[in-house]
């Protein structure tokens, strides 16, 4: 039978190709980053539900039966209990569990704060401000620098109301009505930002606490009027520091404000929370990336992108400094910022950058692939990504590559968190294509989730490993004729259980998954509970989505 065979360099050459093709890809195929059955189950559901409602949904880490996520479980004094803390145990874990390096970046410029010294100045600045009569409620109005987290600090140990104004280097609001809605004793500012009559608005405040840049320092900033009395904070932080006393832990900590929408008309909400409530969300997030080899860790740098005055940002800055993670700031951060002039000269490891930052780099990186090659390059390594792993690259796909955001050379970034507002129909959703596009751009695991002003930290949270691309669903829009798009959230975070209510046409029995207004409680909530004011829908591995 093959004695008629003739064999010749053409034969040998297109059996070689075969049998390559048949036995390379088993040699070199790759396990996924974590097991595909892992992600068919996301969230733990209660087995008893109450009516018009759907089982209520929890982490895996905290099912039924079992306490949600409350606090850092922190050593006392005796041996088999543990404390949950509060705001005042993140800086010291950070001070305890870090190696000292808080970084204030400013462009190129890169300074290292010592954190010896920080604790000086939080002292030093809760001190005075204890001092002026009838100071209780401090509001800051800063971009992302040391100045916002020694004054975030110098309010939690000395017992006072952190108010943390809305700031945006490409946007103001209206400072005024803020301050009087707040009822704040006290504005920490940066010098020149604010005009005198925003200020004159509030009648409440007692004193003006001006940030001045060393260039301007040798300037008088005190008020021309004598209506307010004005200090600078380079002067304040040189005061000797006094006791600090008992923190009220029931009391209001932190004030935050978000947007509430009712139709098509949007307000300003005001949310208070208090010690315990930070503390879980604290908690809450550190748990939902750990254990593992994802989680926060003291050889870490974390910049955050978004704006402190978000409580989802400000949460997840708190959690790098417990886990010992060096923090980066940068003033230029904020809600529409550009990334790579917040990360490009530090290299982090773990960033938190807004909805609109990721969908704008996104566009961008799309943009700028112009060759054939181009394309072909970003296919394979969504197929990648379809396997179950983050595409690395190598020297030649580097040789001729598209444009990508400069994270430093060598990158090491690795995580990057970002979250839907609830229910804000002038947010930039992101679907799984544009999660996965940002994920071969970074060549790092993106996570996307949940959030809203009311709840501290994110509510639900994608997989640290789920790269998978799933069937998008619209989201509400005031243009209906334009539908939007946005990605699943994953599954419920350790500190709170989610579920959906009945709501207008959506039901909790409907066909393919239970429909209606999401719903959140737990320790992380205000109030304990509080319902988002949007509709949502579970898949049965567990995620949320919007209907």
């Amino acid at each position: 039978m093959f004695d008629d065979l003739e064999l010749n360099v053409v034969t040998y050459t297109l059996i070689a190709l075969v049998l390559g093709l048949m036995i390379l890809p088993v040699i070199f195929q790759k396990d996924p980053d974590i097991h595909p059955m892992i992600l068919n189950r996301q969230s733990n559901m209660s087995p008893v539900r109450n009516p018009k409602e759907s089982p209520v949904h929890r982490s895996t880490s905290s099912p039924p039966g079992y306490p949600l996520v409350s606090g850092l479980g922190l050593p006392t004094d005796q041996k088999y209990r543990t404390r949950d803390g509060d705001i005042r145990d993140v800086w010291n874990q950070a001070v305890k569990e870090g190696k000292g390096k808080v970084l204030s970046v400013r462009g190129s410029e890169i300074k290292e704060l010592d954190i010896d010294q920080l604790t000086q100045n939080i002292h030093s600045l809760g001190s005075y401000i204890k001092s002026i009569p009838g100071a209780r409620r401090i509001a800051i109005y800063l971009a992302n620098d040391i100045e916002n987290l020694v004054a975030s600090f110098a309010c939690a140990f000395y017992d006072l109301t952190l108010v943390v104004l809305p700031f945006d280097p490409k946007s103001s609001p209206d400072v005024a009505s803020l301050l009087k809605r707040s009822k704040a004793d006290v504005l920490i500012a940066p010098a020149g930002d604010l005009a005198l009559n925003d200020v004159d608005g509030a009648s409440s405040i007692k004193e003006i606490i001006y940030v001045v840049e060393p260039g301007s320092q040798h300037l008088d900033w005190t008020s021309p009027d004598g209506k307010v009395k004005t200090s600078v904070y380079h002067d304040v932080i040189k005061t000797p520091s006094t006791g600090a006393g008992n923190v009220d832990l029931d009391g209001p900590a932190i004030i935050v404000f978000g947007s509430k929408y009712i139709g098509e008309e949007r307000s300003i909400e005001i949310a208070e929370f208090n010690h315990k409530q930070i503390i879980a969300g604290v908690a809450s997030t550190i748990a939902s990336i750990k254990p593992g080899p994802e989680t926060l860790k003291p050889d870490d740098i974390f910049v955050p992108v978004d704006t402190l005055s978000d409580i989802y940002t400000r949460i997840f800055t708190y959690a790098a400094l417990a886990s010992g993670t060096t923090v980066a700031l940068n003033p230029v951060a904020g809600v529409h910022a550009n990334l790579e002039l917040c990360i490009k000269h530090v290299r982090p490891t773990v960033i938190v950058a807004s909805t609109s930052t990721l969908a704008y780099t996104a566009s961008d990186a799309a943009g700028s692939r112009m060759e054939i090659w181009h394309n072909i390059l970003h296919y394979f390594q969504c197929r990648t990504l379809e396997s179950g792993r983050i595409p690395k690259g190598n020297a030649l796909i580097r040789f001729n590559d598209y444009t990508r955001p400069n994270v430093g050379e060598p990158s090491r970034l690795r995580l990057v968190f970002s979250a839907e507002v609830a229910g804000d129909p002038d947010s930039h959703p992101l679907n799984s294509e544009d999660l996965n596009d940002l994920r071969a751009c970074f060549g790092a695991r993106v996570v996307y989730g949940l959030k809203h002003h009311k709840v501290a930290g994110p509510i639900n949270q994608q997989h640290v490993y789920d790269y998978r691309v799933q069937p998008q669903t619209p989201k509400p829009s005031k243009k209906k004729d334009i539908p939007r798009k946005c990605a699943h959230f994953g599954g419920v975070t350790p500190g709170c259980e989610v579920f959906t209510r009945d709501w207008e046409s959506f039901k909790a029995s409907d066909a393919g998954g239970s429909r209606g207004e999401i719903v959140v409680r737990g320790p992380t909530v205000i109030g304990g509970e509080a319902p988002l004011g949007v509709a949502g829908k579970w898949w049965p591995d567990g995620v949320l989505s919007y209907v």
